[in-house]
């Protein structure tokens, strides 16, 4: 599943990777975080949630807090089987969704245009 769920977020139009501390893979659009990714086992995932959802996401077994940024409504997955993929991805596209909006209005219409030219 942790391949999948890495092209997946790959996959999203006008996404960057940078990977930090060896261990971790950042997920961007324009200049924002929207997801992070353990590359050792037990593949964590950390990423935004929208503000209604983030209680409701944390009640659920070894779903968390993100560490240093659940202030920012950030969840944490502590392993990449802990949800369903069907689900996990619907949440991922969520939050690239969430930080694609915060953009500035050209940015958010340059991703457009690259997603119907796509």
């Amino acid at each position: 599943m942790f391949d999948h769920t890495l092209d997946f977020c790959r996959n999203l139009p006008s996404v960057s990777t940078e990977r930090k501390w060896d261990d971790e893979l950042r997920f961007y659009v324009g200049e924002k975080l929207f997801c992070m990714l353990s590359m050792n086992p037990p593949h964590r995932i950390s990423f935004k949630c929208a503000q209604d959802k983030f209680h409701q996401l944390i009640s659920q077994p070894d779903i968390v807090p993100a560490p240093h940024l659940a202030r920012y409504h950030w969840v944490q997955v502590k392993q990449d089987d802990t949800l369903p993929e069907n689900q996990l991805h619907q949440l991922l596209q969520k939050a690239y969704e969430i930080t694609v909006n915060t953009l500035p209005p050209f940015e958010q219409e340059k991703i457009l245009n690259s997603r119907v030219h796509a």
